[in-house]
């Protein structure tokens, strides 16, 4: 686990051994300790905009000790170019794309904040907003808590709807099916009926046809989460084992 403190002495080590200027993003756990949301946090997801700045923060990381590993238990991490081990938590660098599915968009990048310079690391932390989209897109117990948290403090859905109709243009990336699935199991988790919820529903809806075929297939009082009557009796009948 990482405290606020030990991610501080984490990253003014790596800077100690970046000689050109670098700009990561934070946008997890590590994001959230710095914006005050949450004490210590197991894994640090972070997102470059370059290869180059991915082989220069890299490098720097070999630098102080840490190697990289090429094995990875999730899929939705698979597309991580560099995951380094510290006891029993996890570095994980994207670049520009996180788990084969969110892209860092510039709407993204415009809504970070600059955290701190170290040196020639220049740390930024995704909004509030894009945090919560992104930890959505799993189904990890922790990554439901964070949204939790964040969903308490503050939070402005329509930007979050925005970025999911800018992450859902690209032809079959329809991501608005996941978001709803998380809006559900968020839900069910603190009860918290989410203000964009049924505009996303709209989307789910609009483009039926192309839902996933286990949409819904782990989410508890269907008839609560889906209105539409047909659309409910279509998601009894389908067979999630196929």
């Amino acid at each position: 686990m990482f405290t606020k403190q030990e991610l501080e002495i984490l990253l003014g080590k790596v800077a100690s051994k970046i000689e050109k200027p670098v700009k990561i993003y934070m946008i997890g756990g590590c994001a959230l300790s710095f914006k005050g949301l949450k004490d210590r946090t197991k894994d640090i997801d972070i997102i470059v905009t370059s290869m180059d700045d991915f082989n220069i923060f890299d490098n720097a990381m070999k630098k102080i000790g840490f190697q990289s590993m090429s094995e990875r238990e999730s899929e939705f991490y698979l597309t991580a170019l560099a995951v380094y081990m510290k006891e029993e938590s996890r570095i994980d660098v994207f670049v520009k794309q996180v788990g084969k599915m969110l892209f860092l968009t510039k709407g993204m990048i415009n809504r970070a904040e600059k955290y701190k310079d170290y040196g020639n690391l220049s740390v930024y932390l995704v909004s509030n907003e894009d945090i919560f989209l992104f930890k959505m897109m799993t189904s990890r117990e922790g990554d439901v808590i964070d949204c939790d948290r964040i969903m308490k403090g503050e939070i402005k859905y329509d930007i979050v709807y925005k970025e999911i109709i800018e992450q859902s243009k690209e032809e079959g990336k329809r991501w608005f099916f996941w978001v709803y699935e998380s809006l559900c199991r968020l839900e069910e988790y603190n009860g918290i009926h989410v203000p964009i919820k049924n505009k996303v529903f709209k989307l789910v809806k609009k483009h039926w046809n192309e839902r996933p075929k286990d949409f819904m297939e782990e989410t508890p009082n269907l008839s609560k989460h889906i209105p539409d009557k047909k659309l409910l009796k279509e998601i009894e009948k389908d067979d999630f084992s196929k």
